[in-house]
């Protein structure tokens, strides 16, 4: 399954938030991309950095859906691209006031946090999905992103040790 993982619609107050994660996700979507059994042969993540594009009620504006195949034809005259088959496909949206709050070097595992848990979906869609290994999408999400240096789960601690680091 070839992994894409994309932030291509940004706003004036997130364009330099959406340029410091083209390259984390590019690495980390080549990471993941593999074998996971089931049908699936792509898995598109997108983060939604434009308020403007948001759901009324706060959530992500495209949910989980899988398509057969996804039309690589080029609109307003730009070249066609292949064509897609068996294409999983979701967005994330972020909390806008505290991403733009959030120092740089939070940005990445705090976006990282938000799509690993958004992928959760995948355990949702399994049977959907034939014989794919979703457990194993999210083990090797969060170990690749740990290898590349972005702890995420240190920005959410759960347990009494991960406050105390935090200092809460």
């Amino acid at each position: 399954m070839e992994v894409g993982i994309h932030a291509n619609m940004v706003g004036q107050d997130t364009q330099k938030i959406g340029s410091a994660l083209h390259a984390p996700f590019k690495e980390l979507a080549n990471r993941l991309s593999g074998d996971y059994g089931g049908v699936m042969e792509h898995l598109w993540i997108d983060l939604e950095l434009l308020r403007s594009h948001a759901k009324e009620d706060g959530s992500a504006k495209h949910p989980f859906r899988f398509q057969k195949r996804v039309s690589g034809r080029g609109p307003f005259g730009l070249p066609d691209q292949p064509d897609s088959f068996n294409v999983g496909h979701f967005s994330v949206r972020p909390d806008f006031d505290r991403l733009l709050l959030l120092p740089m070097d939070e940005v990445i595992p705090y976006v990282l946090s938000l799509i690993y848990r958004a992928s959760g979906v995948l355990i949702e869609k399994k049977k959907k999905l034939g014989a794919f290994d979703a457990e194993l999408f999210l083990t090797r999400f969060k170990a690749e992103s740990h290898t590349l240096g972005f702890e995420f789960e240190s920005l959410f601690p759960t347990n009494e040790l991960g406050r105390k680091l935090k200092g809460k």
